[in-house]
């Protein structure tokens, strides 16, 4: 038992330094992630440009959009902007800043579009492509963005029309970004590669955390993995992930309708997963009530917005109350960590970098820090660094869940006053003990050992005396014996061991050894001299092991009847009449 003990503090500290080595890792891959978002925000356009909007007649043709026109806003079109309200058409010209615009071939992006529909005209009206990011047939390449490949001569001062369609859609903050066939390359493979690995994390992350959430039968564990998983296809989804390079061609058909789903999951999942692993019924009660009404909220907005008549009101309020979501968390993690909970800790380390950046591109919709164009990217990385830092989080609950199983374990199976096997465990080992001296053609030997008179020990000395006797005997086994042998306590002042691949005249040796010792074992503090009496019987061929055990028992009643303090084999005690 102290060599389990032992190997068990070793099993735990190894566990936890790897999990402060991983943590470390953690933060070197979130740092490593973090390069492209520098790249993504200082990445210059090869050609400045210059834009105006305005609202879009119902069915109004391209030929009607004039510039100059009064009635256009101008914008920055390297800044975030959002055009148009849910439902609504918005005609944008873009022009060169410089007066001209570049010979071709060069590429227009589109850069965060959603699920918005894009169309790009020329000058004279001719369409050069209509185009969504979840068609990925007639997409030019492009990833997180939508590319239109300008391969023909502009005139130096005629505007590009662009019409920008959000029907049944949540509009997105997105700037546009005129570059070289090469530099639109470069930066489209940056974006894919980042996307790719950051995914890559999260999707692992999640598989993860559902095994072992089914295996430690957590619900904590799973909450984290649909909260993950939903956030990852979400990203997937509006970056166009899921279309190219996935492929994912069936949620193109009602992107809407599978958007609104992930979104309500992974709230749901968020909430219902940091009450759990922050334990906030303990920690913040009051928190956790009004993080569950928020969850139910949001996922009563989120279903109801199906309805068609309530659509466009109700989606409207989703963005808000996500904004608002991001420091309710915040809040509740924050002060269970303060109330002790350790496990908010891991939440808040994990978590704040993707809340914030949640709640920014949110805010963005609404005009806030439009120049902030790199919040994309960005969401990509806090997801991957929130999935590996929780992880550690749901790693060290793991742990400590094995922890407390093994304690309980432990108290279930140990005998509180010796240390040793109790008999239910005992017991239940002892088949094992059987069916491998057998597969090893080896001899298994039983040891059945009473003290004797310890009743009349208990009652002259007292019952601290009678315990002293019992740890003593306990002492002496663990010395005699090996660390494959089987020991138990089986009851009062009843001792059991298993002995594999002893025979029973090599195991009558040990049992006179035992005894010996424990006769001239020195209890000279309570005055006491013990013996015991101790039957011996080995496994026989078909034998179970209960009959085993039994017949040991008859040969240790046969050292009591022949006058206590000595050992007998079960094959010299007779069989009854």
């Amino acid at each position: 038992m102290l060599r389990h003990a032992a190997c068990m503090r070793s099993f735990v500290a190894s566990i936890l330094c790897t999990c402060m080595r991983t943590l470390r890792r953690a933060c070197v891959v979130a740092a490593w992630l973090a390069l492209p978002i520098a790249s993504f925000a200082h990445a210059a356009d090869d050609f400045a440009l210059d834009g105006a909007w305005r609202p879009a007649a119902a069915g109004e043709p391209v030929e009607s959009v004039a510039w100059p026109d009064p009635r256009m806003q101008r914008f920055d079109p390297a800044r975030l902007q959002t055009f148009a309200a849910d439902g609504a058409v918005r005609w944008i010209v873009l022009l060169p800043a410089e007066g001209a615009w570049p010979p071709p071939p060069w590429v227009l992006e589109v850069i965060g579009p959603g699920l918005q529909r894009v169309a790009v005209f020329a000058d004279d009206g001719s369409s050069i492509a209509e185009n969504w990011i979840g068609d990925a047939d007639r997409a030019w390449p492009g990833h997180g963005r939508l590319a239109f490949a300008i391969d023909r001569a502009l005139p130096a001062s005629a505007p590009l029309r662009v019409r920008l369609d959000s029907a049944d859609v949540i509009p997105s903050a997105l700037h546009f970004a005129a570059r070289s066939v090469p530099d639109h390359l470069r930066v489209d493979a940056r974006w894919l590669a980042l996307a790719s690995a950051c995914l890559a994390i999260m999707a692992a992350m999640s598989v993860v955390a559902l095994f072992f959430g089914t295996r430690l039968r957590d619900a904590a564990f799973l909450y984290y993995a649909l909260y993950v998983a939903a956030y990852a296809f979400v990203m997937a989804m509006q970056e166009g992930y899921l279309f190219e390079p996935l492929g994912w061609k069936a949620i193109a058909q009602a992107p809407r309708m599978w958007g609104r789903l992930a979104t309500v999951a992974s709230v749901v999942a968020a909430v219902l997963f940091v009450a759990r692993f922050a334990d906030l019924a303990r920690c913040a009660p009051h928190m956790r009530k009004l993080l569950l009404g928020y969850a139910a909220i949001v996922a009563a907005l989120g279903l109801a917005g199906a309805i068609p008549s309530t659509g466009a009101a109700l989606r409207a309020l989703i963005n808000p109350l996500l904004i608002a979501g991001a420091p309710l968390l915040l809040a509740a993690s924050a002060l269970a960590a303060w109330r002790g909970s350790r496990y908010a800790r891991f939440f808040l380390l994990g978590w704040t970098p993707l809340l914030v950046v949640t709640a920014l591109g949110s805010a963005q919709l609404y005009g806030v820090a439009p120049e902030w164009t790199w919040t994309a990217p960005a969401a990509l990385v806090a997801g991957a660094y929130e999935a590996l830092v929780l992880s550690l989080g749901l790693a060290d609950r793991a742990l400590a869940l094995r922890r407390a199983h093994d304690q309980a374990r432990q108290l279930a199976d140990v005998d509180p006053l010796t240390g040793l096997y109790n008999r239910r465990a005992w017991s239940r080992l002892l088949p094992a003990v059987r069916d491998k001296a057998r597969a090893r053609d080896a001899p298994l030997t039983v040891l059945f050992l009473d003290l004797d008179d310890f009743k009349r020990l208990n009652d002259q000395h007292g019952h601290a005396a009678g315990d002293e006797v019992l740890l003593e005997l306990a002492r002496v086994l663990r010395s005699e014996l090996r660390a494959q042998d089987l020991i138990g306590r089986f009851g009062g002042e009843e001792f059991v061991v298993a002995l594999p691949g002893i025979d029973a005249a090599h195991a009558t040796r040990i049992a006179v050894r035992i005894g010996q010792r424990l006769e001239l074992g020195s209890l000279e503090a309570i005055g006491v001299t013990c013996t015991v009496s101790t039957g011996v019987a080995s496994l026989q061929p078909h034998e179970n092991t209960d009959d085993l055990l039994r017949r040991a028992d008859e040969a240790m009643y046969a050292a009591k009847a022949a006058g206590r303090n000595r050992v007998v084999l079960s094959s010299q005690v007779p069989e009854p009449a």
